[in-house]
């Protein structure tokens, strides 16, 4: 996963057209941040690319120090320093810094929340290719702050690069249809985006199309497709779904037979709302899961614990 994500971060379209930069990440003090983050040894790594922004004022790595500190790559989490590298890397012309400077002002991680300066960073991000900050520019729109008020700006703004192909601006334009200003609510239009983002396996996806299941919004609503939807959200790590999941299995229909949950739907609600409490941040959630596992064990045979809590376990190591 990381060596995935750091082949990510290098590829020319990070880089400003026409860049002096783009030469300076060839530089062998660059090359060997770059080898020794791609051989896990942080500390070696981050004292090149902390020289190279230094001495060079090099913006490539400027943003890698931030994502050294957004990601805890050898020591702890910081957003405030990450945002603070990623502004100065932004100023240096690297798009996805110039994106994520805009998230760090609208989010006042590393100062007081600024959306004006938030709005100018993602234009500038999305100018330069960064094409799903359209997306994040259009809800300033769509809901006012910082600039005003247009949820026809907004939609015109995203829809480009949700057709595309860009999976974050496809699930935010299903966001807009789905809660977005009431002008420009469309359920279908929402199930649209959210199923496309869905057909390429993206977790959040599958999470929205629970959610419109379960509400309704749309024709072809079945307890079974709701629940499928949330666990192909929950298998893929999408923290919110796992409530959702368990609740959903925990209130599945019963086995006509018994007129208790099959066993295939009390191992899962065991296993998703297990997860929900180990996982969610959200305290209501927490508290319910656990008052819906007192149930489930209740019924549940006590030889299952030890397989399915090892299946929760593995599920939630990290990759």
């Amino acid at each position: 996963m990381k060596k995935a994500l750091l082949l990510f971060l290098y590829p020319i379209m990070l880089l400003p057209e026409g860049s002096a930069y783009a030469q300076a990440d060839s530089s062998q003090i660059m090359k060997d941040a770059q080898a020794a983050l791609a051989s896990g040894d942080y500390d070696k790594a981050f004292t090149g690319y902390h020289a190279a922004a230094g001495n060079d004022h090099n913006a490539l790595a400027q943003f890698s120090l931030g994502l050294f500190y957004q990601n805890g790559w050898g020591r702890a989490v910081d957003q405030a320093t990450a945002c603070e590298w990623f502004e100065k890397a932004a100023q240096g012309g690297i798009p996805a810094a110039q994106h994520l400077t805009g998230a760090c002002l609208e989010e006042g991680a590393h100062r007081a929340p600024d959306l004006a300066q938030a709005a100018i960073w993602y234009q500038k991000a999305a100018q330069a290719g960064h094409l799903h900050s359209y997306c994040h520019l259009g809800n300033l729109y769509m809901t006012g702050n910082g600039v005003s008020k247009d949820p026809g700006k907004a939609l015109a703004l995203c829809h480009p690069a949700a057709q595309q192909g860009s999976i974050p601006a496809q699930i935010w334009l299903g966001k807009f249809y789905l809660q977005g200003d009431p002008s420009v609510q469309d359920m279908r239009q929402a199930y649209r985006w959210f199923e496309i983002a869905a057909q390429k396996q993206a977790p959040e996806a599958f999470y929205y199309l629970g959610i419109i299941l379960h509400k309704g919004l749309v024709e072809g609503h079945t307890p079974e497709k709701t629940r499928q939807m949330f666990e192909q959200a929950a298998g893929r790590k999408f923290v919110p779904a796992y409530f959702q999941a368990g609740k959903h299995f925990y209130h599945a229909e019963p086995d006509p037979q018994t007129n208790q949950l099959s066993a295939e739907h009390l191992a899962k609600a065991y296993l998703w709302l297990s997860a929900a409490i180990q996982r969610s941040r959200n305290p209501e959630e927490i508290r319910t899961a656990k008052e819906m596992l007192q149930q489930i064990l209740v019924v549940m045979p006590e030889t299952w614990l030890a397989e399915l809590d090892q299946k929760v376990a593995q599920h939630l190591q990290e990759d």
